[in-house]
């Protein structure tokens, strides 16, 4: 994650909270670090899972493992409550994805995997803005697949951008033309990645 020191630095935790502080007031990378608990104070059994940083204006697209989400901005994850704020509302055993920036909301797509295989794309504009809350579906897991099946990764990718599909050491690329294949409505299954690259460890744009 790149960010500047005039940047605000936003950490979310396991129950969906958002904490945020100044980019220069954290340790150098030449320092062993500090632990963030000794910043905020989050919730008994919490702990910190994921964490962005952009200006104030910049959106992202929050999901959680079950495949809801939504767009938000920035600002809207920071606060000065050392307790942090209710961000993303969480159902049972689902965990927060690391969150992806969304360049323009009416020409990016959204990309999400599940741990299935299943892959689909949406406009950005399809998904909700919020400022906070559970979102809407964004790839649909059946009911009797929440305890085994999982929404792996959630990103944004521009026009022009490419799509990393990671499967063990393997890298498959997706130009923006390719994910044509997987374009469907917003909360539907999707479509399966080919043979032998269902097994998903991540997604990253380029």
């Amino acid at each position: 994650m790149r960010s500047r020191s005039t940047h605000q630095v936003a950490f979310l935790d396991s129950e969906g909270r958002a904490y945020s502080t100044a980019v220069h007031t954290l340790p150098s990378a030449r320092g062993n670090g500090e632990p963030l608990t000794g910043r905020f104070s989050p919730a008994s059994g919490a702990a910190f899972q994921v964490m962005a940083s952009a200006d104030n204006a910049t959106r992202f697209v929050l999901a959680s493992s079950h495949g809801y989400g939504f767009v938000t901005r920035f600002e809207n994850l920071t606060g000065r409550n050392k307790a942090g704020k209710a961000m993303l509302n969480l159902t049972t055993g689902a965990h927060v994805l690391t969150p992806a920036q969304v360049t323009n909301p009416q020409s990016d797509r959204i990309v999400a995997v599940t741990s299935a295989g299943n892959l689909l794309a949406v406009t950005a504009s399809d998904v909700p803005e919020l400022d906070k809350g559970k979102g809407n579906k964004i790839i649909d897991i059946p009911k009797a697949k929440l305890g085994t099946e999982r929404v792996v990764a959630v990103v944004a990718v521009a026009p022009g951008n490419t799509l990393l599909v990671r499967s063990g050491a393997r890298t498959m690329s997706l130009s923006f033309k390719d994910l044509d294949s997987y374009v469907g409505a917003r909360a539907s299954r999707g479509a399966l990645l080919p043979r032998g690259w269902q097994k998903v460890d991540g997604l990253e744009v380029q």
